[in-house]
């Protein structure tokens, strides 16, 4: 029954206990007991987040300070706190431009700077705001008022629903007794991303590898003394928000228990737990080591691929490979770990030992055995000079020969990686080199050149008619 306005103070108890007992209690992060947070790789984070609470009377508005901003709200799971019967996120921030759409059709002071120094203020009605040009209502006279330093808007007051901070309130049946209480929630605004070092020794052999984890939040609340984890993989996420709380109980399954040493491995995903809790501040990019190796082998190459069709080619081409580094993922080559997906980049010493940056290259994500190749750009001192030396049709089809001439410039030897694509359905005549790899569709070639010398390639291959 809806309470009536009545003007004895007992009576108004006596109708309407619930609003005389019913309070506002605000919780801070100053009542954080525990912050578990969970970084994805595709702006996503999982919060987990524990707060004291008083004990809680039946409707009592609960306001939780120090929340996302872009908390997902159908994700929401309060525990601890009562039987909720609502919960809202109040993200109605205070701002000019909140402000200036408030108080259109108001009534506002417009203030004006005179040459003298002096300011003379009016109060107007807003009827709009466009760009810098304001349209106000002047006694009746519609007027444009440029906003600049000569003209500014001053607003009566702060209107009572326009937060400085964002906020979760919500209410519930109450508690027995004081405890702890914790939201779980998925917020965008969350990232993380690998980046890795790598400096490559003097004879590019080996290169020592740091993994940096860069850590992104963009909520509009600070995440004081958090556990961080961070997921590596694609999580699947379904934008459709009947499904999202069933991605929040996903989330929570793979990232509850973990306690391990980081990387553990959850179904398909690998999770690393940082040893020490970490303050993230809003608008901020932190940046954390993650793995180390002094000294993984590797293998330096250089690689052209060029194609073979039943054309004359009278062209004579010189090209630069593309040049690479090969690495096994495994611990006999120095490593052994998974590698999350993250941008490489490489520095090489000069002869006085400086390190210069000399490219970069994304790794995808690499499980533990798995081979890794990195492009490097274009080599500087090998040059390919390639031709087509005979042409001749066949009963069958048509035969080509191919000379390719490899100049390396360089004091070292340098391995040449040369591979062809074929039209037609082909067959190796003849070759100077026998192919390492042969498919239906391609052939491969290792030449090794020594330095400040000249290796030659030739070939003669049979295109045959389908």
């Amino acid at each position: 029954m809806p309470c009536k306005l009545l003007n004895i103070v007992v009576f108004t108890y006596l109708v309407c206990p619930t609003t005389l007992y019913a309070e506002s209690v605000t919780i801070t992060d100053k009542e954080q007991t525990d912050l578990a947070v969970t970084l994805y790789t595709d702006n996503l984070g999982l919060i987990q987040d524990t707060r004291i609470l008083p004990r809680l009377k039946k409707d009592d508005t609960v306001v939780i300070l120090d929340v996302s901003q872009q908390m997902q709200t159908e994700t929401l799971n309060i525990k601890n706190a009562g039987t909720i019967k609502e919960q809202t996120l109040n993200n109605s921030l205070l701002s000019y431009n909140a402000l200036l759409l408030h108080y259109i059709g108001k009534d506002v002071i417009l203030a004006h700077s005179q040459p003298s120094g002096q300011e003379i203020q009016q109060t107007v009605q807003l009827l709009n705001v466009e760009g810098n040009t304001a349209l106000i209502d002047n006694n009746g006279r519609i007027e444009s008022i440029p906003l600049s330093s000569d003209w500014r808007l001053i607003f009566p007051s702060r209107p009572d629903n326009m937060l400085l901070k964002p906020s979760l309130t919500f209410r519930s049946e109450g508690t027995d007794h004081a405890g702890t209480a914790r939201l779980s929630y998925l917020t965008q605004g969350l990232s993380w991303q690998m980046d890795y070092v790598m400096t490559l020794n003097e004879d590019n052999t080996s290169l020592a590898v740091d993994g940096l984890a860069s850590l992104m939040n963009n909520t509009g609340a600070s995440l004081k003394d958090a556990r961080i984890r961070l997921l590596a993989g694609d999580v699947y996420r379904d934008n459709n928000p009947r499904y999202r709380a069933k991605t929040l109980m996903m989330a929570q399954a793979l990232t509850e228990d973990a306690r391990s040493p980081l990387p553990e491995t959850l179904n398909d995903y690998q999770l690393y737990s940082l040893d020490e809790p970490i303050t993230l501040h809003n608008q901020q990019r932190t940046q954390v080591p993650l793995l180390h190796e002094d000294k993984v082998a590797i293998k330096s190459l250089q690689r052209h691929q060029f194609y073979i069709n039943a054309n004359v080619d009278n062209q004579t081409y010189k090209v630069k490979p593309e040049s690479f580094i090969r690495f096994t993922n495994d611990k006999q080559h120095g490593l052994g770990s998974p590698l999350p997906a993250g941008q490489a980049r490489f520095f090489s010493p000069d002869n006085a030992g400086e390190l210069h940056y000399v490219g970069s290259a994304q790794i995808n994500q690499t499980a533990a055995g798995e081979q890794v190749e990195l492009s490097m750009g274009k080599a500087f001192e090998v040059t390919i000079t390639q031709r087509q030396t005979d042409f001749q049709p066949a009963f069958d089809g048509t035969v080509a020969a191919y000379e390719l001439r490899i100049r390396n410039s360089a004091m070292k030897p340098r391995d040449v990686e040369i591979s062809s694509l074929f039209s037609h359905p082909w067959k190796l005549i003849s070759s100077t080199l026998q192919p390492t790899e042969k498919t239906a569709g391609m052939a491969k070639w290792q030449v090794s050149v020594p330095g400040n010398s000249e290796s030659l390639l030739t070939m003669r291959v049979r295109l045959i008619k389908q």
